[in-house]
């Protein structure tokens, strides 16, 4: 902090007053690791032989709250001391046989009144089907439709009945306009990774989609169902983007609902481990992303963000600098499922970083956090690792996906990038992980669709 203080003395920092101070934080509201999320086990028969049922503390200081359904496992995780969550997606919904069935759709939507779903003008028997994969046919839930909440809101309580979760994870919590699966009025064909539509009864569907649907219609049938619901509730959706509006659509949603404890950004920064998108990660796509978060953790509410298929580290540091931009420690999740592969304890070795006492107020949106460089630029006076004092750190972030940005003027000086080995947070059972903030200066020009993390 005197190190920034000095080097205003002698740059164009203008007065500093009390106020610009960041605070100070008292090591015990220090967190040894940023918050961590993850889905239920690929194999609980294998972590049991690692950790044996009644050892799922193992996990409890890396993992703080994981997605389970109801019965032994969501059981055994919480006699662990780990908060859990509940799956559930009405938005999408799938049965549990007959053709494209899921056997694990949660919840069973096969007697689902056909008033339950979107449906083609003039043909109430046409639904509005997605499929998951190529394989697995989903109906598109209507959330205006007092059938379609009374029936998700069955479906919780159901559930909810025999299990404590701390919250239910409403997935694909997503306006038709922000759909990235092509859609069918009716069953169309599931063919491996793809979905045709020229065998469904009303062809592909597309927007206006029907005279019934509007978005802010989808947003107060979402709202109506948080209302309804006993329990919290996370909705995955703040990945959505219609290349109109400036937010999600779900964002709004989780600021209204008093019963909505956050939303999900899925894959956001981290793109598919085999199918890097650089359009995902610059804007306008990244300050839709970085605004639906900062709106909801602005309002008190908590965002998610799930990388679900990226193992690259150094992708992985990339996406910790755009979720560096957004950090609050005690609203920002992180949830890594390429992680700890072999001891199943899904935190990656970046987890351990922790951010306090930003120079600037929370951001309200990305305009807060643009530098004259053209960069988004965000400084932290206090950065740990796993309890460690690093000193100042900074996240460096060019949203620009074809052209470099000269390198920002930093409050501070910083020498060294952040560079990330192996594959967990926990260094047992196999796995390894570790993190190093004494990699290669930053370049002087920032190349497009990139971002680092900076320290001393």
């Amino acid at each position: 902090m005197h190190g920034a203080l000095l080097a205003c003395l002698f740059a164009a920092c203008g007065p500093t007053t009390v106020a610009d101070l960041p605070p100070r934080i008292v090591p015990e509201q220090r967190r040894r690791h940023s918050l961590t999320m993850e889905r239920g086990f690929d194999s609980p028969r294998e972590f049991n032989s690692s950790f044996g049922w009644d050892n799922f503390s193992a996990m409890a200081p890396y993992i703080d709250m994981v997605l389970t359904g109801p019965g032994a496992l969501n059981t055994h995780v919480r006699a662990g001391g780990i908060r859990t969550a509940l799956y559930v997606d009405a938005n999408f919904c799938s049965a549990r046989s007959g053709p494209g069935a899921n056997e694990y759709a949660s919840p069973d939507c096969a007697d689902w009144p056909a008033s339950a779903f979107y449906m083609q003008d003039g043909h109430p028997g046409r639904a509005l089907t997605v499929s998951y994969n190529g394989r697995i046919l989903q109906r598109v839930g209507d959330p205006g439709s007092y059938e379609w909440r009374a029936r998700s809101l069955g479906s919780f309580r159901e559930l909810t009945a025999h299990d404590r979760f701390d919250l239910i994870e409403v997935d694909d919590a997503t306006t038709l306009d922000e759909l990235y699966l092509g859609g069918c009025w009716g069953a169309g064909t599931p063919i491996e990774r793809s979905y045709d539509c020229l065998s469904a009864p009303g062809g592909a569907a597309g927007a206006p989609w029907n005279a019934h649907y509007s978005r802010r219609e989808w947003q107060n049938g979402i709202v109506a169902l948080a209302a309804g619901s006993s329990r919290l509730l996370l909705f995955n959706g703040l990945a959505g983007y219609d290349h109109h509006e400036a937010l999600p659509a779900i964002a709004e949603v989780v600021v209204t609902a008093p019963n909505a404890w956050g939303a999900i950004c899925d894959m956001c920064f981290y793109g598919d481990g085999n199918h890097w998108n650089p359009y995902l990660v610059t804007s306008p796509i990244l300050d839709v992303r970085l605004n639906g978060i900062m709106r909801i953790v602005a309002a008190g509410k908590n965002a998610v963000l799930v990388n679900a298929n990226q193992p690259d580290p150094s992708a992985r540091a990339r996406a910790l600098a755009d979720i560096a931009l957004a950090y609050q420690p005690d609203r920002v999740w992180q949830w890594a499922n390429p992680c700890g592969t072999r001891s199943y304890i899904h935190a990656c070795p970046e987890a351990a970083l922790t951010f306090y006492a930003p120079y600037k107020p929370y951001p309200a949106s990305t305009v807060a956090l643009s530098d004259a460089s053209g960069n988004y630029v965000r400084e932290f006076a206090e950065c740990y690792d796993d309890g460690r004092a690093l000193g100042p750190c900074a996240a460096v972030v060019n949203p620009s996906r074809t052209a470099s940005l000269p390198r920002p003027a930093f409050r501070n000086a910083y020498r060294h990038t952040l560079v990330i080995e192996g594959t967990s947070l926990c260094r047992c059972y196999g796995d390894s992980g570790s993190l190093s903030e004494m990699g290669p200066a930053l370049p002087a020009a920032i190349p497009p669709a990139s971002g680092y993390l900076v320290f001393r």
